[in-house]
């Protein structure tokens, strides 16, 4: 029987956890004997859908296209509409790899892989921000009859909610786990990927050590114990290298700077009467930890100057948690990261970045003794804690350990493991891991 690779990206899910999930019955059994990197840079910044886009085609995010969860583009609704058509990804990804290797395809919920020609069976990431119909909604992303049939079967309770334009805390990642679980039963694709949410939910909310983790974790083995009756029942687990990974690491913090405040302050940022944005010369598109900064006119090289001079003067006040002002050039030297924005402001660690332009400008947090400790990311790679990479089945070596790699190493291993390359990849195989 053919191999089959699984993937799931549990968001957010960091090294330190693999002690307890080794405490847990159906991860223990999954991973009995695996391999393993234990130290796994992510990129900058360190934000799920750059993340997940390198972890698909093993480039960074200037070369891949992707360095936000959203563009940086107003829209008439004035809200945030996050990337859904692969057609955004400028390079060839894992599924590419997957078809020259003749397998079947699927996706549930991994980011950004709306109308992905080399997927065969697709449930798009979306998380319908108002109301609309699930079914037309997935289908508009490129779900064929089956996906659609596996979504039908499960979405009476999302829908509800839904059509309601209401949100309930963690619906979608059982949702996604109840497809999961029916995509491998009833298509048995040889590649699938999958992405929840559910840790990286749970520290936003609780701190990255809070109980709402720990809670999240005790999930996470519940789902593991689903996918591993799914392939039992399809007969399928004994072929199946199955990988659990993660994007990135998250941060506790104490303080909230609203860059947009500041550069109003500056002069390069005009606030309406009515509270919105009448004008602007300089905007800060937030990534938590950190900020992409875009010019009205790029070109405009007093204008760079004069806002690369300003953001400067905010990191050496050591006053709102700015750790370094990068310019495109240097960005893009150290981390492989570039775009139409003209600087990117990192943070201490302990500061998250608000896009907003009204209110004060420092927020100081976690007076209220009762309050929980929350936690972002966006952060520089080397900052955080490290996300994850173990895997086991009959293309791995068991026991291999890799003490440190790259994301983008990720995506050129797993397609060396279905017989492919990725030849625009800037990662390199780990072979190491492979048998």
């Amino acid at each position: 029987m053919k191999q089959k690779l699984i993937v799931l990206s549990m968001d957010a899910m960091i090294f330190e956890d693999i002690a307890y999930m080794r405490t847990k019955p159906n991860f223990a059994r999954l991973f009995e004997k695996f391999a393993q990197i234990e130290h796994v840079r992510t990129i900058f910044p360190a934000i799920t859908y750059p993340c997940h886009t390198t972890l698909l085609t093993g480039c960074n995010p200037g070369k891949h296209g992707i360095y936000n969860n959203v563009p940086f583009k107003d829209y008439e609704d004035h809200k945030k509409h996050w990337y859904l058509d692969s057609k955004v990804i400028r390079v060839e990804d894992l599924f590419a790899a997957a078809k020259r290797a003749g397998c079947t395809t699927a996706s549930v919920y991994w980011p950004i892989c709306g109308n992905n020609p080399n997927i065969d069976h697709i449930i798009n990431e979306y998380f319908f921000f108002y109301p609309e119909d699930p079914e037309a909604a997935f289908g508009r992303m490129g779900a064929d009859e089956k996906a659609l049939e596996i979504v039908r079967k499960n979405c009476s309770e999302i829908r509800s909610f839904v059509e309601a334009g209401k949100r309930r805390k963690g619906i979608f990642d059982y949702f996604t786990m109840q497809c999961v679980c029916d995509m491998i039963r009833d298509v048995k694709p040889d590649v699938m990927l999958i992405h929840n949410s559910n840790p990286d939910s749970a520290r936003h909310i609780g701190g990255v050590f809070g109980k709402e983790l720990y809670e999240s974790l005790d999930r996470t083995d519940a789902w593991l114990g689903d996918i591993i009756r799914a392939m039992e029942e399809a007969g399928t687990y004994d072929d199946t290298n199955f990988v659990l990974l993660s994007d990135h690491g998250q941060h506790d913090y104490d303080k909230r700077v609203r860059i947009n405040v500041l550069l109003s302050q500056g002069g390069f940022l005009d606030v309406a009467p009515d509270g919105g944005v009448y004008d602007w010369q300089a905007y800060a598109q937030s990534n938590g930890m950190s900020a992409s900064v875009y010019l009205r006119d790029p070109g405009n090289e007093a204008l760079y100057e004069k806002v690369y001079a300003y953001l400067q003067s905010l990191v050496d006040s050591d006053k709102y948690g700015f750790s370094r002002v990068y310019t495109t050039r240097e960005v893009k030297e150290k981390y492989g990261t570039y775009g139409p924005f003209s600087f990117m402001v990192s943070t201490d660690g302990k500061t998250s970045i608000s896009e907003a332009w009204t209110q004060e400008a420092m927020e100081i947090l976690g007076a209220d003794e009762q309050k929980p400790l929350q936690a972002t990311h966006g952060h520089e790679p080397d900052l955080g804690h490290d996300p994850i990479f173990i895997a086991r089945g009959p293309g791995f070596r068991e026991g291999a350990v890799i003490q440190r790699a790259e994301l983008r190493d990720i995506a050129p291993t797993l397609a060396k493991l279905l017989g492919q390359t990725l030849p625009q990849a800037e990662g390199q195989c780990l072979d190491a891991l492979l048998k």
